[in-house]
């Protein structure tokens, strides 16, 4: 049944540019920027964003000069860049969508490397993210960098532009200006508010002295740095006003720096959790605010609207897990909308590795190929069986039938989801439940037939025309003396709840699953947060709860390798909270009943253990491809193809391609 969002659906206004609903697209970049070859591949992708409802797109940063920029990113002082991003907004326009520039500068968070020159700021305080020390800025350069934002803003007019954003949040150039951490100056520049803040007005005033007073200008401010001794709340409202006077026509909210130690787009976060700081500079300003951290669902959006938190939502993974976001939103299709689960396994998670890498999603691995993966339907369809419905299993069940294809999907356990119903038990980690909900929503909508309880013999597969083998992986056991003991248990049997946790707990493994499970088993101990919040508000006391002792062993020096880096330091400061202890170089030698003995640092260790959960790896679970040898076309995907390193965004990268090849 089609869901009504009221506050979405309503028209607004940013300056003199009406949009017919309050659902926009954010800046994220993509790293296809600044490449000639990519940009018929970025064009497909902002073009079906346009065509999937986004009232504005805002694309990702544009470097004003080369000095703010980095790799893959357009730069505006370049003819050929600026060319390039008049045939972008052409193919927003052509099916008539709007679009704006983000204005960008990288200030102290530009790597040398890239720019090839040392990255400047206000200060010359050193950047955590980078490593680089910048250099200080003189005020030469702070008035060529004012007039570049100004010549930067006419010439995405010119390129036909519909707005653009200035970027002054995360941490970057402007925002560095504002913040005390990185702005040190003792001139005109900085000091009080009313200096840090200068520049940032200044390139407001030089931008309407260049486009005028109708183009609309939208400013990305910082709400909340999340870093410590920053801007204040009172100087940020303060700022807001001073921005609005100054001629903006909306406030972006942008929240944290790259620096931060404050998760702020991790599934770990609450959805809507940082609305409030939107509402607080809303309600001193007349302008519009625009916020987006965290709002990956339609009815908290609208919720949010409607409640006065915000006036335009403006997501950017969410479109990237589904490129009509906007559009099912509005059609009130909620179930049919392809939820971000906040990952970032395949976008932030690729941004930040060198060489950088395409970004793209998880729980759509078409993102950013639509220019050569359209979804069309084959000419002569095909009886395809796929083996298992773990991720990569309804990934390819899904995109074998929007091909056309006649699909069966084979799964020997009750319920399709797979290893995405274990992670969802991990605290922070519900999102999950999302995906399954999503794919068990296409495969009713496409017709297909799916077999659960069912393993399917090699004869019945062999009469398909293609096979796709699915079947995931099952967990590593090592050969250590002790491990067919009764306290030695694996990791889906906790998850799954299948054998009930003990008190002094050793998990052995500290990769992605190891570090999950000990989050899991240290939460699960805890008194509930809705039980603790009743019991304060009845002012009764909390009862005492007996501890859990748990334990996470490595083997080498370092622990949550597997994890990507925009979440590695998430939960490894959640597993520091939760008072989970975490050896290194731990070279285990047995498992007893009441412990678990090895070495670490040249010395002997015994630690007490009631039980022992084995997080040592997967090996794959491919049963069938030797049987199916020459009877059928026969693709393996996923940890069944090949287990080592296997992450469910390789695995369901895999299982698309296999799919949309047949």
């Amino acid at each position: 049944m089609a869901v009504r969002y009221y506050a979405l659906e309503r028209p607004g206004r940013i300056g003199t540019l009406e949009l017919p609903h309050r659902i926009l697209m954010g800046s994220m970049h993509l790293n296809l920027e600044g490449n000639s070859q990519n940009l018929s591949r970025l064009a497909a992708f902002y073009r079906e964003r346009a065509e999937g409802g986004a009232a504005l797109i805002i694309t990702g940063g544009v470097a004003v000069v080369a000095a703010g920029g980095s790799a893959n990113m357009f730069v505006l002082t370049e003819t050929s860049d600026v060319a390039a991003l008049a045939e972008l907004a052409a193919a927003v326009h052509e099916v008539g969508g709007k679009i704006a520039l983000q204005l960008f500068h990288s200030g102290r968070y530009a790597r040398r490397d890239e720019v090839g020159e040392t990255p400047v700021a206000p200060s010359a305080v050193p950047s955590r993210l980078t490593g680089e020390i910048p250099r200080e800025m003189t005020i030469a350069d702070i008035h060529e960098t004012v007039d570049a934002f100004a010549r930067g803003a006419e010439k995405a007019k010119s390129a036909g532009f519909d707005a653009v954003e200035v970027m002054g949040s995360e941490g970057y150039l402007l925002n560095e200006f504002l913040s005390p951490i990185t702005n040190r100056r003792l001139d005109t520049y900085g000091g009080s508010v009313n200096e840090r803040m200068r520049i940032s007005l200044e390139v407001v005033s030089a931008i309407r002295s260049r486009v005028g007073g109708d183009y609309p200008v939208i400013f990305r401010m910082s709400g909340c740095d999340c870093m410590p001794d920053s801007t204040t709340q009172a100087e940020t409202l303060e700022f807001a006003k001073s921005l609005e006077e100054a001629g903006v026509d909306a406030l972006n909210v942008g929240i944290g720096w790259h620096e931060s130690r404050v998760p702020t787009v991790q599934q770990v976060v609450p959805r809507g959790a940082f609305a409030s700081i939107a509402r607080c500079i809303r309600q001193n300003v007349h302008i519009p605010v625009i916020g987006a951290n965290r709002i990956n669902v339609p009815e908290l959006a609208d919720e949010l609207i409607a409640g006065g938190y915000l006036d335009f939502i403006a997501p950017a993974r969410p479109w990237l897990a589904d490129g009509h976001f906007a559009r099912k939103a509005l059609a009130g299709d909620r179930a049919g909308l392809n939820v971000c689960i906040a990952c970032n396994q395949a976008c932030l998670d690729n941004t930040l590795v060198r060489p950088y890498r395409p970004v793209s999603c998880l729980v759509n691995p078409r993102a950013g190929v639509e220019q050569m993966r359209p979804i069309t339907k084959v000419p002569v369809a095909r009886r395809v069986a796929v083996v298992g419905a773990g991720p990569a299993g309804l990934q390819a069940a899904v995109t074998a039938a929007q091909r056309g294809h006649e699909v069966v999907l084979f799964e020997e356990l009750p319920e399709v989801g797979g290893q995405f119903r274990m992670a969802a038990r991990i605290p922070g980690k519900a999102e999950f439940y999302e995906t399954i909900g999503y794919f068990e929503e296409q495969l009713r909508r496409l017709q297909v037939e799916v077999r659960l309880r069912t393993r399917p013999k090699a004869a019945e597969l062999a009469t398909f025309d293609d096979v796709i083998l699915a079947q995931g992986v099952k967990p590593h056991m090592p050969q250590i003396p002790g491990i067919s003991m009764d306290c030695v248990v694996t990791y889906p049997q906790i998850l799954r709840g299948e054998v009930q946790p003990g008190t002094d707990i050793v998990i052995v493994g500290a990769g992605g699953i190891g570090c999950d499970v000990a989050t899991y088993l240290a939460h699960s101990w805890r008194l509930k947060p809705e039980a603790s919040a009743f019991f304060r508000q009845q002012h009764v006391p909390e009862p005492a709860i007996l501890g859990r002792n748990i334990t996470v062993l490595s083997r080498s020096e370092r622990y949550g390798k597997g994890i990507g880096g925009s979440s590695r330091w998430v939960v490894k400061q959640e597993m520091k909270r939760l008072g989970v202890e975490v050896k290194l170089n731990f070279a285990i030698e047995s498992i007893a009943q009441d412990r678990v003995t090895g070495h670490m640092d040249g010395q002997r260790v015994e630690i007490p253990a009631d039980q022992v959960v084995i997080c040592t790896g997967q090996d794959g679970c491919d049963t069938l491809s030797n049987k199916l040898e020459g009877q059928t076309q026969v693709h393996v995907v996923g940890g069944a193809r090949e287990s080592t390193g296997i992450n469910a965004a390789r695995a369901m990268r895999e299982a698309f391609e296999v799919a949309y090849s047949l």
